[in-house]
């Protein structure tokens, strides 16, 4: 990936100053947007173990099971 590294105008307080921007980011709007893919990448993980468990439950369920027949009607 090629990164262009440019000045953006920012309104801080009113009043504009020149950044530092890769691909029209600054630092501000990346960590940001980090933050965000790790909050989005926790909560697939938390929904990820409660699928694996389930799995597991199901895996570890006494009663036999016939596969094919509950994937597609009587055997």
């Amino acid at each position: 990936m090629t990164f262009i590294i440019t000045d953006k105008l920012q309104t801080i307080n009113g009043r504009e100053y020149p950044l530092l921007a890769v691909n029209t980011l600054t630092r501000v709007e990346i960590n940001n947007k980090l933050h965000y893919l790790n909050d989005q990448i926790d909560k697939l993980r938390v929904l990820q173990d409660m699928l694996v468990d389930m799995r597991r439950a199901l895996d570890n369920h006494q009663e036999e099971v016939d596969l094919y027949a509950e994937m597609f009607g009587e055997a």
